[in-house]
């Protein structure tokens, strides 16, 4: 009877249906934006597994399919990723079907935590490419051993990408991103570019420009006064469009660049910067260029005089105006009784001083006095902080935090991995033990050692923490309502700069 029964409860779990999730990713555009390319490809590939696993049987049925698009494999920073993890913890899922482990993760440590997830969860994985068994610990093994290769692959290509870009760079051609305004790429030779005619145009008046004004407001002023316009669209790459118009913070990076008299900057092997000749004519010469720079470091250099007795305001960045969302400064102007203090759009009126026609007005002010704005918060800051009830709630955030600290928080959590470590170490070890002759434990040799280091450094860490840490003290109610009562004397009797802080 027994032995029937077994045979009942087995032929149950081999006809028991998974639920499938198949996962499946790209890395670039290119791959993301072909129709018929890798994406469908995979997804095919898949679905005809599972085909072929229902053939005679109940296998499975796929329920979810996540696609991440353009989307690389070095972390979980991917959203598809993220709901198929959300699916897994919910038990929505039962197996995972990936063309091959590099698609679900290049990272060991992440790999290692999605496994340990699925695990958790009974969730089971397979893999098109990679034909392994992880119901066995050889099995498993094998699975960690290929995703160790995979995170392996993909920093050998990206030390070999690391490597071309140097090459190239050293022997001055252009790598990518934003083309310099005036120049534009080589149609016959890949990494060279040759100049914009119209755009060179624009760069030799905005030098010629600012060594006839000797500053950058002024050279920002005078451009936009002739009319000559910045062109909004960046070539070679770049999302967020020019200004359109010349402000200091756009011409500095003009002035400076290298590129203009055909030297490239490159960081060298050592980690320094250095200038290398550029394969590419230049746009100014090297002494109009100089002139420029000496004139630069000059007015940085140039002290300016501090008016000791400004304005303390008291907001200033602290607020921001309810129609743009845009952050107040305090400025002053001059009227009948002196200076008199407000508050305006900072940094949409530092960009627009150097028009004429301004481009963007705000619909609720332009100004607000300090004198009725900074008032009436305070009063409110005040009142909150002072008032009985606020007190109370204060005390009881307090309460709340009592022995909590940041050491101690740290010291919890390099407690918490020395025991995954441990547990990491238990499992290799039972592993190594149930490993078949014909597979190598070399791997798992060298991972225990390499645990093992982390967990001797995370006990030390945690030695130190402990002699660092430091009870907290929570404080009387008394004490509390004391040091408010003192806190109201201070605010009355200090100056706005320190009770702005």
């Amino acid at each position: 009877m027994n032995f029937q029964k077994n045979i009942k409860v087995q032929k149950n779990e081999e006809l028991q249906s998974h639920k499938i999730a198949i996962y499946v990713r790209v890395s670039t555009e290119e791959q993301a934006s072909n129709v018929e390319g890798s994406i469908k490809s995979q997804e095919q590939r898949l679905r005809q597994h599972v085909d072929y696993l229902n053939y005679g049987r109940s296998f499975g049925e796929i329920t979810h399919v996540f696609i991440d698009r353009a989307r690389s494999g070095k972390d979980t920073n991917r959203p598809e990723l993220q709901r198929l993890l959300r699916a897994i913890n919910d038990k929505e899922v039962t197996m995972v079907l990936t063309t091959e482990i590099s698609r679900l993760s290049r990272s060991l440590k992440d790999f290692c935590a999605i496994w340990d997830l699925m695990r958790q969860q009974g969730c089971q994985f397979q893999s098109l490419r990679e034909q392994f068994d992880t119901s066995t610990a050889a099995g498993e093994m094998i699975l960690y051993s290929l995703a160790n290769f995979a995170q392996f692959e993909r920093r050998q290509t990206a030390e070999r990408i690391s490597a071309n870009f140097q090459a190239r760079a050293e022997r001055g051609l252009y790598n990518g991103g934003p083309l310099p305004l005036g120049y534009q790429r080589h149609p016959d030779k890949k990494g060279h570019l040759i100049i914009h005619e119209e755009e060179a145009w624009i760069v030799r008046t905005v030098f010629k420009t600012f060594l006839e004004q000797g500053s950058l407001s002024r050279t920002g002023k005078a451009l936009n006064d002739k009319g000559v316009l910045l062109p909004r669209k960046r070539k070679g790459g770049g999302n967020q469009p020019r200004l359109g118009y010349f402000t200091p913070g756009n011409l500095r990076p003009i002035l400076k660049r290298e590129a203009y008299i055909g030297v490239k900057t490159i960081k060298a092997r050592d980690g320094k910067m250095s200038g290398v000749k550029a394969c590419w004519e230049p746009i100014i010469e090297k002494e109009t260029f100089d002139r420029v720079q000496r004139t630069l470091e000059r007015n940085h250099r140039r002290l300016k005089v501090t008016d000791r007795r400004c304005y303390p305001f008291l907001l200033s960045s602290l607020t921001h105006c309810g129609s743009s969302d845009e952050r107040l400064i305090g400025k002053t102007a001059n009227g009948n009784g002196g200076k008199i203090p407000y508050y305006e759009h900072g940094s949409r009126i530092k960009r627009q001083s150097y028009l004429k026609n301004k481009l963007i007005t705000c619909e609720n002010f332009t100004r607000f006095q300090a004198a009725k704005l900074e008032p009436a918060v305070w009063n409110a800051v005040e009142s909150m902080i002072l008032k009985p009830h606020w007190a109370q709630k204060i005390y009881s955030q307090i309460q709340k935090l009592q022995g909590e600290n940041r050491g101690q928080q740290e010291l919890e959590a390099e407690k918490r991995k020395v025991a995954s470590l441990a547990g990491q170490l238990e499992a290799l070890a039972e592993h190594l033990s149930q490993i078949p002759k014909e597979v190598s434990p070399t791997p798992i040799f060298k991972q225990m050692k390499r645990l093992e280091l982390e967990k001797a450094k995370s006990q030390e860490r945690c030695a130190e923490l402990e002699q660092q840490a430091s009870p907290v003290r929570l404080v009387e109610a008394g004490e509390f309502e004391a040091f408010l009562e003192s806190l109201k004397e201070w605010l009355n009797s200090h100056p706005s700069e320190e009770i702005k802080r």
